[in-house]
């Protein structure tokens, strides 16, 4: 099991991470002027490898931040990859035995059997400003007993507009009868129902033209009334991200997927754990997650973390 010291790192460093890449942004505005605090973020890691940083040392993880004067120590067949933010955005794969340090706008090398390999970073990575977008509520169940509550499971909190074509959700848990009603209602900022629909399904689907308002909450409601009486009911809320926001992710998702497109011979995580770092600070959860969740099936350092996140409230 994860460790509760490493619990409280990875989510510090998703914290730390958004600080970063708005810091990154200003300076790619300045470029002449030397950034502080974290100039770098740690996007995967193989093997044995310990960061040094002032007097302390610790293992390295995914989403650890570097600073400036931080030493990479890596075992033998080790290998870190760092997404760089420091001048022109850059990915470094650095491959052990060896040490590595941070230097200015670049990493180096200590040992002559430390080998570093660099490739950039796709140019829309510059402009990346991410600011920390409102997380839906969770889903609250309104009436029921605590065995016969409904979970709203889809959208919640920010949403892209291709994700609302359909309100998903899981059936009341109680024993007995599986024979649930469904009532559905989806309600707009100003009252306003503008759908409603009844179901024995626990999805439906939404009409294709609804005249969505960007950076508007919805809430959407179901109501379960079983064969035999017994009744359950959930709320949550969703809204559509605004048009800026929608065509930057959608920019992001495009060069994340060429990146991959290109092989395994191009394809390091940093497009990947940007990308996902990127909806997170959109406030795209849902989506985020399964990013998260994608990259810790394919790389193994990411596991601890989607363990974290799906053990958060």
């Amino acid at each position: 099991m994860l460790s509760e010291f490493r619990k409280g790192r990875f989510l510090t460093v998703l914290v730390g991470v958004a600080a970063l890449l708005c810091g990154a942004s200003a300076s790619f505005a300045q470029p002449g002027k030397a950034s502080t605090g974290p100039v770098a973020v740690v996007t995967d890691v193989k093997g044995k490898a310990t960061l040094r940083h002032a007097d302390r040392r610790h293992e390295i993880l995914v989403l650890d931040l570097l600073e400036r004067s931080d030493e990479l120590l890596l075992a033998q067949k080790a290998q870190v990859e760092i997404a760089f933010f420091a001048g022109p955005p850059r990915v470094f794969l650095l491959s052990g035995p060896g040490r590595f340090a941070l230097d200015a706008n670049t990493l180096i090398s200590a040992d002559a059997s430390a080998r570093i390999v660099v490739r950039d970073l796709a140019q829309a990575w510059r402009t990346v400003k991410i600011q920390p977008g409102m997380l839906g509520r969770a889903s609250v169940a309104l009436r029921g007993s605590s065995a016969e509550r409904l979970q709203l499971q889809a959208p919640v909190g920010a949403q892209l507009e291709e994700a609302l074509d359909a309100l998903r959700w899981k059936p009341p848990n109680g024993r007995g009868s599986q024979n649930w009603q469904y009532a559905v209602r989806l309600i707009d900022a100003n009252g306003a129902v503008v759908f409603s629909a009844s179901t024995q399904d626990t999805q439906i689907a939404l009409p294709a033209k609804l005249p969505w308002l960007r950076e508007q909450p919805y809430l959407w409601t179901v109501k379960a009334t079983a064969d035999d009486g017994r009744r359950a009911e959930a709320a949550t809320e969703f809204r559509l991200v605004d048009r800026a926001t929608q065509e930057r992710i959608e920019q992001l998702g495009q060069i994340a997927q060429e990146t991959h497109a290109q092989g395994p011979d191009a394809d390091g995580a940093a497009e990947q754990v940007l990308f996902a770092i990127a909806l997170d600070q959109a406030g795209l959860r849902s989506e985020a997650d399964r990013r998260w969740r994608a990259l810790a099936t394919a790389r193994p350092a990411f596991a601890s973390l989607a363990a974290t996140r799906s053990n958060e409230p």
